[in-house]
């Protein structure tokens, strides 16, 4: 017998997010039965190994699961940080990943060199699976940062923070997500319209006096706010694509290195034979 009892048609189908709900609720059920809660108690959280066990048990591939709680813990730190304003204003966050062959450990080291090499950051706090990062403040660093010789922008030190989680998917690949928090350099640029408004009002003031029809003095900053908005917005734009491009670049290197040139081999080679064994 195929559909034992015929309760459920066996022709019905259901769309992603009816079996999105389906699957929810299902869930929901289930930790009430294992805990023997009712609807009104909070214990609703499991342990990892639990949610691998349920997945097992309804045939959801151990490998997807991970990649899942991944995801999960990295998107995490940033919904934490998103504010009211941010709905009006715009996401000030970008963010990147990629499911990459190694060991979390090994590409977590990997990319904390890229970032401090390539971007100027410093590690701010350290986690075993998680790295958050800023910009470094040192005379050379912001040397390197204005001067630029190298054109490489460093684009992710206008970040006021650096996020890099990792996540194991299986024994050999890993779950890589970089986030940065552009707040900051988001609330400088808004500062353009404000000012121009303030100017506005400031150059108007006379109209309001040496004029018989004192609604014009309402045209210089609306003129004025209006222009130092679309300045801002326009560059809002742009440093918000430069930083995404610059994580995915990360990425890439840490996908594809770079090899070293026969020059730089030289010189590494050199440095290491300078250095006293270890």
């Amino acid at each position: 017998m195929t559909n034992p009892g015929g309760l459920v048609p066996e022709g019905r189908v259901l769309d992603r997010a009816a079996l999105e709900r389906v699957l929810a609720r299902a869930m929901e059920l289930h930790v009430r039965s294992d805990t023997g809660s009712d609807a009104g108690s909070e214990a609703d959280e499991l342990s990892e190994s639990r949610v691998l066990d349920i997945a097992r048990e309804v045939g959801i591939a151990p490998e997807a699961v991970r990649q899942a709680i991944a995801e999960e813990r990295a998107r995490a730190p940033l919904a934490a940080a998103q504010r009211e304003s941010d709905q009006l204003l715009g996401d000030p966050t970008v963010s990147t990943a990629r499911v990459l062959r190694g060991s979390p450990a090994e590409l977590l080291g990997r990319m904390e060199a890229l970032l401090t090499r390539d971007e100027t950051l410093g590690v701010m706090r350290r986690f075993p699976d998680r790295l958050v990062l800023e910009p470094r403040q040192g005379l050379m660093d912001q040397l390197a940062r204005s001067v630029d010789f190298g054109g490489k922008g460093y684009y992710l030190s206008r970040a006021g923070e650096v996020v890099v989680s990792v996540g194991a998917v299986d024994g050999t690949r890993t779950h890589v997500a970089l986030a940065a928090d552009l707040r900051s350099a988001r609330s400088k640029r808004l500062s353009t319209p404000i000012v121009l408004v303030a100017l506005g009002l400031l150059g108007s003031a006379p109209l309001l006096i040496l004029t018989v029809f004192p609604w014009l003095a309402i045209i210089p900053p609306l003129v004025l706010g209006w222009i130092g908005w679309r300045l801002a917005r326009s560059s809002w734009r742009a440093m918000r694509r430069q930083a995404s491009v610059s994580l995915e670049r990360l990425l890439d290197k840490l996908e594809y290195p770079d090899k070293s040139s026969p020059t730089q081999q030289l010189i590494d080679g050199i440095a290491r034979s300078l250095l006293p064994p270890k």
